[in-house]
């Protein structure tokens, strides 16, 4: 993964990993949930296919400039986008950082997806006794 001038100095080891987040964060994802307290933190499940974050994609493409506002030292390019396709879980921990899972399938998404709701509301049920 090339760094397309991004220096690493905060919660996202990558890039990629900072405008995923951006991107839930600007409701591009399917679905969320969690809390950042749970064992599961805050999570998000977000797929894009390649023409989602094409420059032609307006929508897309006014997020990514406001990303790329924040952070003037990075390089929007072709490659650069074509890491933010595929199927990924977003997730936010109290303690501020944030982790990137890519899966291989909109199935194996799905079912990561499905896993963490379980665990969180698990954990959710147990704080109402």
């Amino acid at each position: 993964m090339s760094d397309h001038g991004y220096v690493p100095l905060s919660k996202f080891s990558s890039a990629r990993d900072d405008i995923l987040h951006f991107l839930c964060l600007s409701d591009w994802a399917e679905e969320s949930d969690g809390n950042s307290e749970a064992p599961t933190g805050y999570f998000w499940r977000i797929s894009n296919k390649a023409e989602d974050v094409q420059q032609e994609n307006t929508e897309f493409s006014s997020i990514m400039d406001e990303w790329l506002d924040y952070n003037p030292e990075v390089i929007d390019s072709a490659e650069l986008r074509a890491e933010l396709v595929g199927h990924f879980i977003v997730t936010a921990v109290d303690s501020g950082m944030v982790y990137v899972a890519k899966y291989s399938s909109e199935k194996e998404l799905l079912e990561g997806y499905q896993i963490l709701e379980e665990e969180f509301f698990k954990w959710d049920e147990q704080g109402e006794d």
